[in-house]
């Protein structure tokens, strides 16, 4: 990996005791399992990490947590957009304080149907109050969620402005058309995809890998398509890619934190695994059964026990 932010990177599950609080220090050995079985890095504190049913004061401690752990600054990424603009500022303060440069941020979201212009002042507004030149911001788009579209354009123009702090996108709208216009429009950009279905078409367009939410299970798949590619190995990229995709299109359909954090239990034979915070829900008997059939058909395996 020879841009540390490059490669496959896992969207972290946080574990949570039975009260619903942060599991610190499960969260530290979890973020270890992930970069021991085929992450370049790990994105804390995002959708999959269920960051935005933490307060503000809870994601201070993981951020606090995660600089504590003994793990390479350079391998972990955190989110910190919130709908406050003050929040994310001061989330993102501690991480740069912590010694974490690399940024997964949000739109404020709360706000639909805004213009370009307005999501580029929130951007603007982060930048000039922390005045930072550490920051290194991949911002965070993921339309289904927020319910906001961050334009090509849009990067276009936060990259011309801050080529040095504005660095690369995690796109997780699902959209190829959308991953593949950026990575085209700005050369260099270090553009993820969302999901490791797009992993190799991705980094044929000179981006920098992918973000996703099941690479709490499939990272070990993931990084065969990465090593292959950065081999020249076409073939085998090709042949790795369609497995990865097989594994992501399977997982998906069962929810990503329910199917993420059961399969944690299982692997680990600690039931608190499934503990998540209202509205997400673990599966159900049902469910569980579904995901193990899906998993039996496709052959599928977590890399380790952890």
């Amino acid at each position: 990996m020879s841009d540390p932010l490059s490669g496959v990177w896992s969207a972290a599950v946080t574990p949570l005791h039975n009260d619903l609080t942060v599991n610190l220090a499960a969260m530290v050995g979890h973020h270890k399992w992930l970069l021991n079985n085929g992450c370049d890095g790990v994105a804390v504190l995002g959708t999959t990490g269920e960051a935005n049913s933490f307060s503000t004061t809870e994601r201070l401690e993981v951020i606090a947590a995660a600089a504590n752990s003994g793990i390479a600054k350079e391998r972990l990424m955190i989110g910190t957009g919130c709908c406050a603009l003050p929040d994310t500022i001061a989330l993102t303060r501690a991480a740069l304080d912590a010694g974490f440069n690399q940024i997964l941020m949000l739109p404020p979201f709360y706000y639909k149907g805004v213009s370009d212009d307005g999501l580029f002042a929130c951007y603007d507004q982060v930048i000039q109050k922390l005045a930072d030149d550490r920051m290194r911001i991949v911002v965070y788009d993921f339309p289904i969620m927020t319910g906001l579209d961050i334009s090509t354009d849009l990067l276009v123009r936060l990259n011309a402005a801050y080529p040095k702090t504005v660095v690369g996108v995690k796109d997780s709208s699902g959209n190829w058309d959308d991953m593949q216009a950026v990575a085209r429009a700005i050369p260099g950009f270090r553009t993820f995809a969302g999901t490791e279905q797009y992993l190799l078409a991705t980094l044929n367009e000179g981006g920098a890998g992918c973000i996703t939410a099941t690479g709490n299970a499939t990272s070990h798949l993931c990084q065969v398509v990465y090593a292959a590619h950065l081999a020249g190995d076409t073939a085998a990229a090709a042949a790795a890619q369609e497995t990865a995709t097989a594994a992501r299109l399977m997982l998906q359909a069962h929810g990503a934190v329910p199917a993420m954090k059961e399969l944690m239990a299982q692997n680990t034979g600690d039931a608190a695994w499934r503990n998540m915070r209202p509205p997400i829900m673990p599966l159900s008997a049902d469910g569980v059964a579904k995901l193990d059939q899906a998993c039996q058909a496709l052959n599928f395996k977590l890399a380790e026990a952890a």
